[in-house]
């Protein structure tokens, strides 16, 4: 059985947007060649990978079980040929990297900021997403380290180093909500008015939800669900409604007086983020780098 990386390429895009059409387009390749080497990978590994539909192509079960396999082997011959490319100087490497929407701007920005210094020509790509979103892309292969303050580990993620990185996370509104300007507000009564959040699935609204119910509050109302940062505070800003974010996120909000912090004890903590790896294969040399930069910031963060 062998295959080689161009057809783990095409099945991984394919299997991404359910489309041979959509795959050849991104590939740059014409459809009857994607379907041609989907083909010569089924008969490679001895079972189809795909449902066929009038409407596209999904994964069947040998298909889901095959993808981190084939996302893992991609991800790793493309370290390979980075690696490869940096030791004969036709680059300085690549690290690719993914973190919630406050430690993009914060802790990983500082971490890459010192990286490129003493490394010009590395390349970066990050990604930025939500907690659920980012693992996923870990798994993936699309990025090598993933920062996140959601605990997790599996068969196929573990804790690339043991330090751990922290911001301040509060409850955020206009300085003409009804409860700016209290010293104090309880939690029952900061229930009773509308939350931005992102969706319900999501850890920082389960940990939110979680919080009220520990105190015997079951439910909130949520006036709008979003997984864009900048929706949330928009409407935070401008309809009336209350967020829950780190303040990194709100930092030139809070400079021009646009947002203020609301004291609610119980909602103000300290967040903790963990920096994951998957456990197979080797983190590239540009990522084992920028890895370091990242623990230097754990003492002062």
């Amino acid at each position: 059985m062998t295959w080689d990386q161009r057809s783990l390429s095409i099945f991984l895009t394919t299997a991404k947007y359910g489309s041979f059409g959509r795959a050849a387009r991104e590939m740059n390749l014409s459809q009857p060649s994607v379907t041609r080497i989907i083909r010569r990978l089924e008969a490679d590994v001895g079972t189809p990978l795909f449902d066929r539909t009038p409407n596209g192509v999904s994964l069947n079960v040998y298909g889901e079980a095959f993808l981190p396999y084939a996302s893992t082997v991609d991800a790793e011959m493309a370290n390979a040929v980075d690696l490869l490319d940096s030791l004969r100087g036709a680059s300085k490497g690549v690290v690719r990297v993914g973190g919630v929407g406050s430690v993009v701007s914060g802790h990983l920005a500082t971490a890459l900021r010192q990286l490129l210094s003493a490394q010009p020509g590395l390349q970066a790509q990050v990604v930025e997403e939500i907690e659920d979103k980012l693992l996923l892309a870990l798994k993936r292969g699309e990025v090598d380290l993933a920062i996140s303050p959601e605990p997790y580990l599996d068969d196929e993620i573990t804790l690339a180093c043991p330090e751990a990185l922290h911001d301040q996370v509060e409850v955020f509104a206009a300085p003409g909500h009804p409860l700016a300007g209290r010293a104090e507000i309880p939690l029952d009564e900061a229930a009773q008015h509308p939350w931005a959040l992102p969706p319900q699935d999501t850890p920082v609204t389960r940990e939110l939800q979680r919080r009220f119910f520990a105190h015997g509050i079951e439910t909130i109302e949520i006036g709008v669900s979003s997984r864009s940062v900048n929706m949330l505070k928009s409407m935070t800003m401008q309809g009336g409604l209350m967020c829950w974010m780190p303040r990194r996120l709100v930092t030139l909000e809070l400079e021009t007086t646009r947002l203020m912090a609301l004291p609610i004890p119980e909602l103000s903590f300290r967040r903790t983020f963990h920096i994951y790896r998957r456990r197979k294969g080797q983190l590239p040399p540009a990522a084992l780098r920028l890895l370091r930069h990242l623990q230097g910031l754990s003492g002062g963060s």
